[in-house]
């Protein structure tokens, strides 16, 4: 038996593992053809869809990863750990991988790339594949001179467990599957849904060194971060949809805290940045 053979379960379990509160709110869905679904599920499932989805979005991507804007120490610690409620894992380690994806993107050291593997390895694959722990602190270390941020990086699943326990205060059974644990299984896939459909469906708009696309569905669905296609072309501005029709929630969102002071420095591209280098029609 090849070593190999021999690790590979063992990556498996490690992987499981590691990522186990993630697969635990995949799991708690089975239990949903025996709670009720009310409208006050539908209206928790919508508030905490945005409260851990801008998280991920405003918090995990474009302030953490990107720097497109700043704020305080303490809002952003606030921000982060929404995003970690989201369970996607350490914001140190989600920074990590989107760094590398677009260090490489679309190339053999692209973390999660359908075009140089495959569609389920972007999606959801590429988690057995990339060590699940910090194992390169050099590409945040930027970040990790930060305390509260290295403590949110160990405890990352605290903020879930809370989050989820304050649905079940709310709403029973009801609030616990549906507006927790389903709402935060969506709000994952759509997540990966921009590194894997993203990637493959959509127009593109800008000549990029990748395969990036612009997705009306996701620019939506996302919050914004489904103009992926514009992202590539301007990785650190906090808009990500251009064009008047393309709706960003998350770039609203900012300019909301922005109105107020919490924000500043918010980055957007020059005109000579967002004028196409290829028609807006065009499909790979």
């Amino acid at each position: 038996m090849t070593a190999h053979r021999v690790n590979a379960p063992r990556r498996f379990v490690r992987v499981a593992l590691a990522l186990g509160p993630m697969f635990a709110i995949h799991l708690a869905l089975f239990a949903i053809p025996f709670v009720e679904f009310t409208l006050w599920s539908a209206v928790l499932m919508l508030a905490v869809s945005r409260f851990i989805g801008l998280g991920v979005t405003a918090g995990f991507h474009r302030c953490l990863t990107h720097g497109a804007f700043k704020t305080s120490r303490w809002f952003r610690f606030l921000l982060v750990a929404a995003g970690c409620a989201a369970l996607q894992k350490g914001p140190l380690w989600w920074v990590a991988q989107h760094r590398l994806h677009h260090k490489h993107s679309d190339t053999d050291s692209d973390p999660h790339s359908p075009v140089t593997g495959n569609f389920f390895h972007a999606h959801f694959g590429w988690l057995f594949t990339t060590d699940p722990t910090l194992a390169d602190a050099r590409i945040v270390r930027d970040l990790a001179k930060y305390p509260e941020l290295v403590w949110l990086e160990r405890l990352w699943v605290i903020p879930g467990v809370l989050l989820a326990l304050a649905c079940y205060a709310l709403l029973g059974w009801t609030g616990l599957i549906y507006g927790y644990c389903l709402t935060a299984v969506l709000v994952l896939h759509v997540t990966f849904a921009v590194n894997s459909v993203a990637h493959v469906f959509g127009r593109r708009r800008f000549d990029t060194n990748d395969g990036s696309r612009n997705n009306a569905a996701l620019g939506i669905l996302a919050l914004g971060e489904g103009w992926h296609n514009n992202h590539h072309r301007a990785p650190h501005s906090a808009r990500h949809g251009f064009a008047w029709y393309e709706y960003d929630e998350t770039y609203l969102f900012i300019r909301v805290l922005s109105r107020f002071g919490v924000v500043w420095d918010v980055k957007v591209p020059p005109a000579e940045l967002t004028r196409p280098l290829a028609s807006p029609l065009s499909r790979g």
